[in-house]
């Protein structure tokens, strides 16, 4: 499917946007990698929520950022613009890092300098939510996911969700 005049479609068919031989899609003149997308995830969850920025680095923050950038760079690059399919794959990316941090806490870096009782809460928190599907997450929870989901989706392809778009 191919928009007339090369301009921008609200929405594709099939497939997602046309890309060009080096994988951009076209429109956006460059190719994202994952650890711009995971600085991209940090700048929203901070403005959303005030977070604080994680820098690169062996922090759950990061590496969180950047399994999260990961799962929902290979869902945004084969097409996929819903919004909730996009956050379903964020969630799924942080849970691997949650697990990682709940088996062994002590290979994250700022775990290390925790308080012992801020690390026990941490490591409850983060076990409580990476045992649940994105979709049994209160909607809190869903909203962080869908903050990240808006932004990668809007850096990678300039576009809405097609959840969300125009309503």
């Amino acid at each position: 499917f191919k928009c007339a005049s090369r301009r921008t479609c609200d929405a594709w068919v099939t497939g997602g946007p046309l890309r060009d031989e080096s994988g951009v899609a076209e429109g956006t003149g460059q190719q994202l990698s994952v650890q711009q997308l995971a600085q991209i995830s940090d700048a929203a969850l901070d403005s959303a929520y005030g977070y604080g920025r994680s820098s690169p680095g062996n922090t759950f923050g990061w590496q969180a950022n950047l399994k999260s950038a990961a799962f929902a760079k290979q869902m945004i690059d084969r097409g996929v613009t819903d919004i909730e399919a996009i956050s379903d794959a964020i969630h799924k990316g942080w849970n691997v890092t949650a697990q990682a941090f709940v088996k062994n806490p002590d290979q994250f870096d700022d775990s290390k300098t925790m308080a012992p009782e801020k690390l026990q809460a941490k490591i409850a928190q983060r076990q409580k939510l990476m045992t649940q599907q994105y979709a049994q997450l209160p909607e809190d929870e869903k909203e962080k996911d869908r903050v990240v989901a808006r932004a990668m989706l809007q850096a990678i392809t300039g576009e809405q969700g097609v959840a969300e778009a125009k309503a």
